[in-house]
């Protein structure tokens, strides 16, 4: 009878353990799921050794009056590359937030626009472009349309602060008079 309940021990021992190591595997896997839905924060669109950036602002794009109840905040674009060959396009638009996020894509694809390659993830909607679509284009020639895209933009910011100046210039001396 001792044995009985030695075995039963045993077993409900081992049920216990395995219905542990099955919620252990559980909890790792929605914690990867919800790290990898959430993977992307501002550090990624960063150009490095693998992929160039280019980032642009919605101020410095133009909607339609329709396109702007969902345009997004900004769109970055990630070219991957390997040596001088590009590997990948994705378009990152980025909005407020996952819930602004799927708004805008839901309304783009109400609206019978092509979504293809589009996905949503967390509070951007990526749209993954085919070869046909950076066929041609170099590494070289990436970096070189980014560096210029930066030296207008800097164009821009030098022309607004010398405009403020002006206009307290101004200001300034019509108070003097």
């Amino acid at each position: 009878m001792a044995n009985k309940a030695k075995k039963k021990n045993n077993k409900n021992l081992i049920i216990g353990i395995c219905v542990a190591v099955v919620l252990i595997v559980a909890i790792v896997l929605v914690a990867v799921f919800a790290i990898r839905g959430s993977g992307i924060n501002d550090d990624y669109f960063v150009s490095d050794d693998t992929k160039y950036v280019l980032t642009v602002e919605s101020e410095d794009l133009s909607f339609d009056e329709e396109e702007e109840a969902y345009a997004p905040i900004r769109t970055h674009m990630v070219y991957t590359y390997s040596g001088d060959e590009i590997t990948g396009l994705k378009s990152y638009y980025e909005y407020a937030d996952a819930n602004a996020a799927k708004a805008a894509f839901e309304q783009i694809k109400a609206s019978g626009e092509e979504v293809g390659n589009a996905e949503l993830n967390g509070k951007y909607i990526v749209m993954t472009a085919t070869e046909d679509d950076y066929e041609g284009m170099t590494a070289s020639d990436v970096k070189q349309q980014i560096e210029f895209m930066d030296m207008l933009k800097n164009m821009n910011l030098e022309d607004e602060g010398s405009d403020e100046g002006e206009a307290t210039e101004e200001a300034t001396t019509e108070a003097a008079e």
